[in-house]
């Protein structure tokens, strides 16, 4: 009988843990991007990392019945933002998968589209303009989705994310001369994810400028081969006197927003 009672009460509290209140999880999977963003009883997941340390950030943050992502996004075809995913889908149920149309001809992207095949699982191909509405004042807005770079950076989604007030950017590794094309866009954001994790050819000074962030958050890996994040962005992002957290230094970090403040903690 005891038994009986313990049980029904854990199952009656399950759906009362989904929270209320919007939380970003930064996460601290070395050198690469991943941020998980729980809001509304959804669970939206961008970039998935180089490897299974995804799934080990993802357990530390999400309770250990919680295993559906609603929306999978990936910002480019580089490793380090898309290997993880790999693993990922014999873990989690994922709703839905939102690229570009740019398709890779190397092996890594061979080998996520025939996972995707062989879990009968399709891709939502985004565009510039594009709107998910999760409800009236929570929705995000893809601002840029190219696909016809050489460098793959330049084809990354920018997404911003709108919870009420607040407002968050996603750059994926968005380089310089994309920056440039988008400077008239609605760019502003309270909170930025700092493009191709701190590196010297992102984050320009006009585009610092037309964001007007309060915090930047940089996700790049211990004593990286890359020397990420570089001085030059560093400087730049300095002169805007926003707050830096960068996860090498600092593990997972984490926003949570009731719509109009924010605490960042890590």
């Amino acid at each position: 009988m005891k038994i009986k009672i313990i049980l029904l009460i854990f199952i009656i509290l399950i759906p009362f843990h989904r929270k209320e209140y919007l939380e970003v999880n930064y996460l601290d999977i070395g050198q690469g991007d991943s941020i998980l963003l729980s809001v509304n009883n959804l669970n939206i997941l961008i970039d998935g990392g180089p490897d299974n340390s995804l799934l080990h950030r993802l357990g530390e943050v999400l309770p250990w019945y919680e295993r559906k992502i609603d929306y999978l996004v990936i910002s480019h075809y580089h490793a380090d933002h898309f290997v993880g995913f790999i693993e990922l889908l014999n873990k989690y149920e994922v709703d839905n998968i939102l690229v570009t149309n740019h398709e890779p001809d190397n092996m890594l992207y061979k080998i996520f589209i025939n996972e995707l095949r062989e879990k009968d699982l399709d891709v939502t191909i985004v565009n510039e303009g594009d709107r998910f509405i999760i409800s009236e004042d929570v929705y995000f807005d893809i601002i840029l989705a190219d696909c016809i770079h050489e460098d793959y950076n330049d084809n990354s989604i920018l997404l911003k994310f709108k919870y009420y007030d607040l407002d968050l950017l996603f750059t994926g590794d968005l380089t310089s001369v994309q920056e440039k094309t988008i400077l008239n866009r609605d760019l502003e954001s309270e909170i930025l994810k700092v493009a191709h994790h701190g590196s010297m050819w992102s984050s320009s000074k006009e585009f610092l400028e037309v964001v007007k962030h309060e915090v930047c958050i940089i996700q790049s890996g211990i004593d990286n081969k890359f020397g990420h994040p570089h001085e030059e962005a560093m400087s730049r992002l300095e002169n805007i006197n926003c707050n830096i957290y960068n996860t090498q230094f600092n593990s997972t970090i984490k926003l949570t927003s009731n719509g109009y403040e924010y605490f960042v903690d890590f």
